[in-house]
């Protein structure tokens, strides 16, 4: 008896070892995942891009207006974002420094969201442009957009020029622009 009862308590402590180790490869997965880099932006392909901008016009979450075309003329990014998007918070300062930078001007659409949030939002990062109210998802839908953070770069004629899925940085958008007036936009 004293045999079985010694199998018994080593099947237990293999269970117990086994469960620890799962325990401690959970652990370092989750400091992985929470110490590491957010993905960082993508191209992606879109129908609208080469083509003019679809139409951006209604009220802004501060409570005026805004027309994407009062752009026309300069490098624009249509930004989509919400107050309650994590990718966003981190993107929002880079797309602070390339508008402070006067390398294009920024036009945010407020996906899926309040106007209350979205202004805290914008305003905790000093994120000073127009941010038009989107809470049903109309503008979202004609120009292709999922989820936040999405952005797309204007010419200065309204053309499309990229579609960018995730956080893009400062540095990112200058190449960007870069690169569309190297090629004649």
């Amino acid at each position: 008896m004293s045999a079985s009862k010694s199998k018994v308590r080593t099947g237990t402590s293999g269970i117990k070892w086994f469960g620890g180790v799962i325990a401690v490869v959970l652990l370092a997965f989750s400091i992985f995942v929470a110490t590491r880099s957010p993905a960082s932006s993508s191209i992606e392909a879109s129908p609208i891009v080469e083509h003019v901008a679809p139409a951006i016009s209604g009220p802004t979450v501060a409570g005026g207006h805004f027309s994407l075309t009062n752009y026309r003329g300069k490098f624009v990014l249509v930004n989509f974002f919400a107050s309650w998007c994590a990718s966003c918070a981190i993107e929002e300062p880079q797309l602070v420094r390339f508008s402070k930078a006067g390398i294009g001007r920024v036009l945010a659409v407020d996906f899926q969201d309040e106007n209350g949030p979205a202004r805290a939002f914008l305003s905790r990062y000093d994120a000073n442009w127009p941010a038009v109210a989107d809470p049903n998802g109309q503008i979202a839908i004609k120009w292709g957009v999922s989820a936040p953070p999405e952005s797309f770069l204007i010419s200065p004629s309204g053309v499309v020029l990229t579609k960018i899925v995730g956080p893009v940085t400062a540095k990112e958008l200058s190449i960007l622009v870069q690169v569309a007036k190297a090629n004649g936009y």
